[in-house]
């Protein structure tokens, strides 16, 4: 990504990741953080984002933030008048109506407190829910501490019997997985939801949570859980976007410049 910061966006000055307060080429200087959204469309999203209530991350200047991802991936589609969430769900074998309501950090349960990355409304009320990642080392756990484990208790605990496999339902496994177990949590079963974890299939370091993904619930949860490779949902949407025109094809090329260099690079991507 310093390449891409250096050659495409024309930023030499490295940024610093405000954890340790050292410059990394991969981080933008947080000023110009506007420039991790893509060329395309980036006039366009940032006069959108003004009129929302959207909190940018605290790393949103880092180019391989997971937050610019899920905006960049799914903002073109959202205002496409449903033609590109329609086609986003047809990459992904979903079938569905699309009911013109999608939002990014969406927030089922204020009480509860988790922001799900992007959300998508299909008729007659089912959410397909994402959780998105691309560098991390891994889904997100929380510290057996007082104040998770009476959150465990007061909150988690009365919706875990019949929804996920034994072995997940006590407090230290949750804790360990806590991302996965949040997004599963909040399946509504009479509206039939869908959470689809999404990630790069080379981002070795999150294939070792794919296991528990798969295998932390229990039917009709478990077939609502998907995987997805952000390799796999961008080659799939090539075909679906052909009625966009131009458009459609320039948003995949500048996907693929940005977040899979290495198939730019070989020469791989379709």
């Amino acid at each position: 990504m310093t390449i891409y910061k250096r050659e495409f966006l024309h930023v030499s000055e490295d940024g610093i990741w405000l954890r340790n307060g050292r410059p990394y080429g991969h981080i933008l200087p947080q000023e110009k953080y506007r420039l991790n959204i893509l060329a395309g469309f980036r006039d366009e999203f940032w006069k959108w984002f003004s009129t929302q209530r959207i909190q940018l991350q605290r790393d949103f200047h880092h180019l391989n933030s997971s937050q610019a991802l899920s905006f960049n991936l799914f903002f073109p589609l959202m205002i496409e008048e449903g033609q590109g969430l329609a086609a986003l769900l047809k990459a992904m074998n979903v079938t569905g109506s699309v009911d013109g309501t999608a939002a990014f950090e969406f927030q089922p349960d204020p009480s509860e407190g988790t922001c799900l990355d992007f959300s998508l409304t299909l008729k007659p009320g089912t959410h397909v829910n994402f959780e998105i990642k691309y560098t991390e080392s891994e889904f997100g756990s929380a510290r057996a501490d007082r104040s998770h484990l009476d959150k465990f208790e007061a909150v988690y605990k009365g919706k875990l019997s019949g929804r996920f496999d034994e072995s997940f339902c006590c407090a230290s496994r949750f804790l360990k997985h806590y991302q996965i177990g949040r997004n599963v949590w909040h399946l509504n079963k009479e509206a039939g939801d869908m959470a689809v974890f999404l990630f790069p299939r080379a981002n070795a370091r999150l294939l070792q949570d794919e296991k528990v993904i798969r295998s932390c619930a229990v039917e009709p949860f478990r077939s609502r859980i998907r995987v997805l490779y952000l390799e796999d949902l961008i080659t799939a949407l090539e075909p679906e976007l052909r009625g966009m025109g131009g458009g459609g094809q320039q948003y995949l090329s500048e996907l693929r410049l940005k977040y899979l260099p290495q198939e730019v690079v070989t020469g791989t991507a379709t």
